[in-house]
C-alpha cells in the first residue's frame, strides 16, 4: 500500500528539488562554452544591435509615465533603440500620456481589444529593428539591461535572451515564501541555459532576434510559446544573470491564484502545441527539461493529492507508527497552510506557514488551470489581474 504514495513523493522531490541537484551535476560534468557578457563585451556603439522594446499594455495609466522614464534613460544608443507601447483597447489616460513624450523613440500602436498576444502580433509586424524585447508596463530595468542583452546576442546561436526578472525587498510572510519559490525557478533557468537546453522566458523581461519571430496564436503567451519557436528553429534561448529588472510581490493571494491560473492554462496549451520537444527521441535535451521544469510542476496537485490521501487511506487502514510517519509531512504541510491563509487576515505569524501557503497556493493555481485547458477554456483578452 505503500508504493502509490512512495511513488507520487519522489515526483514531488524531483519537481521541487532532486531536478535542480541532477542540472547541477549535468554542469559539472558537461563544460560548454560560455556566452559573451556585457561586462566582456567591447563592441562599439556602432556595432550594437538596433532594439525596439516592446511594452503591450491595457489601462495603465498609474504606471506608463514613469516606465517610459525608466526606459529612456538605459544607456543605449538612441538611434538605435526604440520603444512601441502597443495599447489593447486602453480606455483610461494610457494612450494620451504615451502622445506626452515628445521623443521619436517612443510611438503608440492601438489595437481595438485584440488581446494581448493579438495585439503583439499586429505590433511586431511593424517593427524592422533587429532585436525585439518584451517587456511589461510595472517592472524597472537596470540601465545597463539593454546592453547587457545586446551582448548575448554577439553568438550567432543565441536567438533569445532570458533576462533575470527579481524582486524587491519583501515583507510579508508569504511574499518572502514566494521569493524562495523564484529563486529555485532562476537556478534552473541558469543551470539549463549553461546545458543548453533552456526554453522558459520571463514574459517581462526578454529579447529574440527579429528574423526569428512566428506570429503566435492569440490564446498562447509569448513567455510560453516564443521561446519554443526559438530553439525549434535550431537556436539557443540563454539566461543572463547580468540583465536584470526588478518586479514587487502581489499582496492580494485571489489576484495571485487568478494569474497563476491563466499561466498554467496558456502555457499547458502551448506547450503542447509545440508537442515535437516533448518527445526524448527527437529532442532529448529539451523535452528532459520541458518535462521536468514545467509540466511535471503543472501537474505537481495530482501527486501531492495522490501522496497526500493515499498515506491517510493507509494509516487508517494500518494505524502504526511508520504510516503515522509517513503520512505526517502531508498532513502537516495542509495544517500548516491552514495557518498560513488565516495569518493573512488574523496578523499572526506561524513559522513555516507562509511557505505552506504559498505552496498550496500554487498546487491549487496548476490544478484549476490544467482542468481548464483540458476542458477547452481560451483566453484571448487582456487583463491586468
Amino acid at each position: 500500500m505503500w508504493i502509490p504514495t512512495l511513488i507520487a513523493t519522489f515526483v514531488l522531490y524531483w519537481i521541487y528539488d532532486g531536478y535542480g541537484r541532477c542540472l547541477q551535476l549535468l554542469c559539472l560534468l558537461k563544460r560548454r562554452p560560455a556566452t559573451p557578457s556585457f561586462a566582456e563585451s567591447n563592441a562599439a556603439d556602432e556595432k550594437l544591435p538596433s532594439i525596439t522594446l516592446l511594452l503591450t499594455v491595457h489601462n495603465e495609466a498609474s504606471v506608463i509615465q514613469q516606465r517610459l522614464q525608466n526606459l529612456l534613460t538605459c544607456d543605449y544608443p538612441a538611434d538605435r533603440f526604440h520603444i512601441v507601447v502597443a495599447s489593447d483597447g486602453s480606455t483610461d489616460d494610457t494612450n494620451q500620456i504615451v502622445r506626452s513624450f515628445d521623443t521619436s523613440r517612443v510611438k503608440l500602436f492601438e489595437s481595438p481589444g485584440l488581446g494581448k498576444t493579438g495585439t503583439q502580433n499586429a505590433a511586431i509586424r511593424e517593427i524592422t529593428s533587429d532585436i525585439i524585447a518584451f517587456t511589461d508596463a510595472d517592472i524597472v530595468f537596470d540601465p545597463q539591461w539593454l546592453k547587457t542583452i545586446a551582448a548575448a546576442f554577439q553568438n550567432p546561436e543565441v536567438g533569445a535572451v532570458d533576462g533575470r526578472l527579481l524582486y524587491g525587498h519583501a515583507t510579508e510572510t508569504m511574499q518572502v515564501s514566494q521569493g524562495f519559490y523564484w529563486n529555485y525557478e532562476l537556478k534552473l533557468r541558469h543551470l539549463e541555459s549553461q546545458l543548453g537546453i533552456l526554453a522558459v522566458v520571463a514574459g517581462a523581461c526578454f529579447a529574440i532576434r527579429r528574423e526569428l519571430f512566428v506570429p503566435m496564436d492569440p490564446a498562447i503567451g509569448e513567455d510560453c510559446i516564443v521561446p519554443l519557436d526559438i530553439v525549434s528553429q535550431g537556436y539557443r534561448v540563454i539566461h543572463e544573470p547580468l540583465a536584470k529588472a526588478w518586479d514587487c510581490f502581489e499582496h492580494d493571494s485571489r489576484i495571485t491564484l487568478r494569474r497563476r491560473i491563466r499561466m498554467t492554462l496558456r502555457n499547458w496549451q502551448g506547450t503542447w502545441t509545440r508537442s515535437a520537444l516533448l518527445n526524448p527521441f527527437k529532442h532529448p535535451g529539451y523535452a528532459f527539461a520541458l518535462w521536468s521544469h514545467k509540466l511535471l510542476r503543472w501537474m505537481s496537485p495530482l501527486f501531492l493529492v495522490t501522496a497526500t490521501l493515499w498515506s491517510l487511506i493507509t494509516l487508517i487502514a494500518m494505524p502504526t507508527l511508520l504510516n503515522a510517519l509517513i503520512f505526517a509531512p502531508y498532513g502537516l504541510l495542509f495544517i500548516m497552510a491552514g495557518f498560513g491563509w488565516r495569518s493573512l487576515r488574523g496578523g499572526f505569524r506561524v513559522p513555516g506557514a507562509g511557505a505552506a501557503y504559498s505552496f498550496v497556493l500554487a498546487n491549487t493555481a496548476f490544478l484549476i488551470g490544467i482542468w481548464r485547458a483540458i476542458t477547452g477554456h481560451q483566453i484571448h483578452s487582456y487583463r491586468n489581474a
